[in-house]
């Protein structure tokens, strides 16, 4: 006889009522957990605006619900980017597919009013997530360093930034 404690803790991440606002979503590997059920309610609710950045190590190995994944693109419900981290000699990273489709971030921040989502693992990723954002704020804002910084805050303080992390 083996005793497995288990418990279920209510997630912390809030998703948009409205129908209107876009939602932005990073979930490296097990971050993506949370992300599969809101993408799925959101569709089922006809909230169509998902965007998912999705890393993990290797494509064939690693890329959770992709067949999944595939059918919401398919259908015009979500927007996927994806980073294999290992299936390249150099490694690609969730945050560098954030730097590379800044346009569309602020596009969807800056006019429509997007919230971002950030779920995985606590050690560098969300740190170097929103370090990337911030830069996106610049690049394609033209805001300072410090403007970037209050937007984000602002983001947060006002539900449009939320991040769920663990170790």
């Amino acid at each position: 006889e083996v005793y497995v404690p288990l418990w279920v803790k209510k997630g912390s991440l809030k998703f948009p009522k409205d129908k209107d606002p876009p939602v932005i979503m990073v979930g490296p590997g097990t971050g993506l957990a949370p992300f599969r059920s809101a993408v799925q309610e959101r569709i089922a609710e006809g909230k169509h605006d998902n965007v998912l950045f999705f890393g993990c190590r290797s494509e064939s190995k690693d890329f959770f619900y992709r067949s999944e994944w595939e059918e919401k693109m398919e259908a015009g419900h979500l927007t996927l980017f994806t980073a294999f981290s290992r299936d390249q000699e150099e490694k690609v990273y969730v945050q560098q597919r954030v730097r590379e489709n800044a346009e569309l971030l602020w596009d969807l921040i800056a006019n429509r009013s997007a919230c971002f989502y950030i779920a995985g693992n606590a050690k560098d990723m969300p740190t170097s997530v929103c370090d990337t954002l911030k830069e996106v704020f610049q690049q394609e804002g033209g805001l300072s360093s410090e403007e970037a910084e209050q937007m984000l805050l602002t983001m947060e303080r006002t539900g449009r930034f939320q991040s769920e992390t663990w170790s």
